[in-house]
């Protein structure tokens, strides 16, 4: 009785202690990094250790334990050439830069850059051009992690090509090497899990070691168990569900060897507790939370699943079924086939892993890996083919928007209390007033959760979607719901990786129409991907005056420029301007209408109130060539919109800036501000994603 009781309580106070945090930082109350303010900002030389480096597109990620700020991270980015990346982990570089606040969650709902870096404990982002390496005595365990790392390099260099993607995913959580379109079929058939070494993986690992040198408790069992843990946990650089499992596989393995009794539920709390007390913003990672949520979900569902069904299934259904609502809510997505495809696919890993791992022990004290090398590619490309078919040619999994956070908080609280044995000892003493107490409780909360994270942003009528330096403005209005341009980067998935979930997690899974001013990169290239994403109805384009478009009872889109399209004429002098009527405020979009095209406008609406708006979005991101004084006098709005984002052309020009604070016209930036919201139910109100500092 005494073991359930210490059980509970630190169990409870691991939930307690998330809650209070996660209050705290929805009170903006977290407390910040002093050390690293003070290096913030301007131009200094640094020193530091690296903890990881990792290739990133054309250049560099490189973690950096920084001295002047008391040894927190910060997160450089280098585009120069490194001949053995591996060859620099754990040493000690110089290099001049400004340390920057990294970016915050710029749309409604979607993903925060900054707190994931904290979660990661990482405080500060920066660009190097060089570094120097501090050649100092290095401590024995730096050699050791340096050679694991440089070995794993070597070992995944040896591999056929075939099979470098996958083995490098499932030993190694190093997803760089495989293909995006392998990498989409596991995310599809809902195994992705399997390419992020976590749980299953350092299970394996430990099953390898019962299977090598048995199950009695020893010493020598201990420390090999003690080296495989630390040597798993270096080469996937320490991941939260890294720690997770090391940590509870640790706890179990001295509980066996001091004859002690091991309970799942007790060494994961203590485990959570251990990493929130090193880093509180731990709690906001995903890996600890899908960590942290499958462990749960096995230890309170394995024992009804159990029952009925052998344990290897019953061990993965429970795992999935505790995951799926947090993946919809976090990914959007519910595959249709992740049941019947994590069996062969879990089952072939299972094989698969422990031969890459013999394998890279083998590399690592120089001896051949020939045919073992050619049996992991094969086991490699089965495990790729079973796992394509899982995905059924992309149909395998849908779209799906995120439900209101109350409602899936409430629904974890509710399943593992049912679940729990504290809810059968209730069940069978008739104590149905306790009961009823706790699920009003666990509703209270919920519904309080909700209201304390609601974000008006995503609510508003009007919202200028942040989509870097481009434009994207989308109109709701009832049941239907328009984009005007979508933004857009010829090195990145505008369509797939921005506009997407800020659809599906603001409640929009397609897009009724969406309307392009110009046919511009910026401003089209981000609607074309989201069209291949099946979200978008029907797309216009090279719109001219005269043509309007009812979009829901008093709420119409007008065009008013230009007059015809010209062939082969510039795409910004061919620009199509928008006026939006919503309930009885006036919305002008410029496009990029440059200052040549306002005066010809100006001049055709002569004497008419047409150009006449509340609100303006400023042309070509706030560019000198556009906004004239007459321009911004015709339209006379009170409130301006400027869509721009980090960029070398130096949008906005300070003048426009300073036109519309002399016009006392109140300025909204992308930049600066995040994504941008108006309401107009009577009045407009706006909101921000960011809050100007200062």
């Amino acid at each position: 009785m005494r073991g359930v009781l210490m059980r509970r309580k630190l169990f409870f106070t691991v939930l307690l202690t998330v809650a209070v945090i996660s209050f705290v930082d929805v009170a903006d109350k977290m407390p910040g990094n002093g050390d690293i303010q003070k290096v913030m900002g301007s131009p200094s030389s640094y020193s530091g250790r690296i903890e990881s480096i990792e290739r990133k597109n054309e250049g560099y990620k490189i973690e950096v334990k920084l001295f002047e700020a008391a040894g927190s991270k910060v997160l450089l980015s280098y585009y120069g050439i490194i001949d053995d990346p591996q060859d620099l982990y754990k040493r000690v570089i110089e290099f001049n830069t400004v340390m920057e606040e990294p970016q915050g969650r710029r749309n409604p709902g979607c993903f925060d850059y900054r707190k994931y870096l904290k979660s990661c404990g990482i405080w500060a982002v920066a660009d190097i051009d060089s570094f120097e390496i501090v050649w100092s005595r290095d401590l024995l365990i730096y050699k050791l992690e340096r050679s694991l790392m440089k070995n794993k390099e070597r070992f995944i260099e040896s591999l056929p090509g075939e099979a470098r993607g996958l083995t490098a995913g499932i030993l190694f959580g190093d997803t760089s090497l495989l293909d995006e379109g392998v990498y989409e079929n596991f995310r599809i058939s809902g195994t992705a899990h399997v390419l992020a070494v976590s749980g299953l993986h350092i299970g394996i690992l430990y099953g390898m070691i019962g299977k090598i040198m048995g199950r009695r408790p020893g010493k020598i069992r201990l420390a090999a168990t003690a080296f495989v843990l630390f040597s798993a946990g270096t080469l996937a650089s320490w991941s939260p569900s890294v720690a997770r499992a090391s940590g509870m596989i640790g706890i179990k393995t001295v509980a066996e060897y001091w004859d002690r009794r091991y309970d799942m539920v007790t060494a994961m709390s203590a485990v959570a507790l251990i990493l929130i007390l090193r880093n509180p913003y731990v709690i906001f990672n995903t890996g600890f939370q899908m960590s942290f949520m499958a462990a749960l979900s096995i230890s309170f569902f394995l024992p009804h699943i159990s029952k009925k069904i052998p344990d290897f299934a019953a061990v993965m259904i429970a795992a999935s079924a505790g995951l799926i609502p947090y993946q919809i809510y976090c990914f959007n997505s519910f595959s249709l086939t992740s049941f019947a495809a994590n069996i062969p696919v879990v089952y072939l890993v299972g094989v698969l892993m422990p031969l890459a791992a013999l394998g890279f022990c083998l590399f690592c004290i120089g001896m051949d890996i020939g045919i073992l090398g050619q049996v992991t590619a094969a086991l490699s490309l089965l495990t790729e083919k079973i796992n394509e078919f899982s995905a059924l040619s992309g149909s395998g999994a849908i779209d799906v928007k995120s439900p209101p956070l109350f409602v899936i908080l409430l629904f974890y609280m509710t399943v593992f209390f049912l679940a729990s044995e504290s809810f059968e000892i209730m069940l069978l003493r008739g104590q149905k007033k306790r009961i009823a107490a706790v699920m009003s409780l666990f509703l209270i909360s919920s519904l309080l959760s909700g209201i304390l994270t609601y974000c008006p942003v995503g609510e508003d009528d009007l919202i200028f979607v942040d989509v870097g330096q481009g434009d994207c403005i989308h109109i709701r209005a009832d049941e239907t719901d328009v984009l005007i341009d979508g933004g857009g980067n010829i090195n990145y998935n505008v369509g797939k990786n921005t506009l997407k979930p800020y659809l599906l997690k603001n409640g929009c899974s397609r897009v009724d129409m969406a309307v392009a001013t110009h046919l511009h990169t910026d401003h089209y290239r981000g609607i074309e991907e989201l069209a291949e994403e099946g979200m978008i109805g029907e797309i216009k384009s090279g719109l001219t005056a005269g043509t309007s478009f009812e979009i829901a009872e008093n709420i119409t889109l007008e065009t008013l420029w230009p007059l015809k399209v010209v062939e082969g004429q510039d795409e910004n002098e061919n620009c199509s301007v928008f006026m939006l009527s919503y309930g009885g405020y006036k919305i002008l979009i410029t496009g990029d209408l440059d200052e040549k095209g306002e005066r010809e406008m100006m001049d055709f609406y002569r004497g008419t109130d047409k150009l006449k708006a509340d609100i303006l979005k400023i042309g070509h991101h706030g560019s000198a060539g556009s906004t004239c004084d007459s321009f911004l006098e015709a339209v006379s709005p009170k409130m301006c919109v400027i869509q721009v984002g980090k960029n070398n052309y130096g949008h906005p020009d300070s003048k426009v800036i300073e036109k519309c604070r002399e016009n006392s016209i109140m300025i909204f930036r992308n930049d600066i501000h995040g994504a941008v919201g108006f309401s107009f139910d009577g009045q407009i109100e706006y909101h921000k994603m960011i809050e100007e500092k200062g």
